[in-house]
């Protein structure tokens, strides 16, 4: 199981946040977050600092490794 995938993919949900606009937030492409969602790709770890500071969240969670 992908901690990160998983956890991506909820925290977007709670937020309300399409992957599309998370993507332009960022300054990535729909498809570039989609794959994050989808566990095909995982970000840099500048990346998941943009995602966390959007989303509100910590890395640790994103990554799974805080409840």
């Amino acid at each position: 199981m992908n901690k990160f995938k998983d956890r991506l993919v909820e925290t977007l949900a709670e937020s309300g946040l399409s992957q599309n606009a998370l993507a332009k937030r960022i300054s990535m492409s729909q498809g570039v977050v989609n794959n994050y969602c989808t566990g095909k790709r995982e970000p840099s770890l500048d990346v998941l600092v943009s995602i966390c500071k959007e989303l509100g969240v910590g890395a640790d969670y994103l990554l799974g490794l805080t409840d």
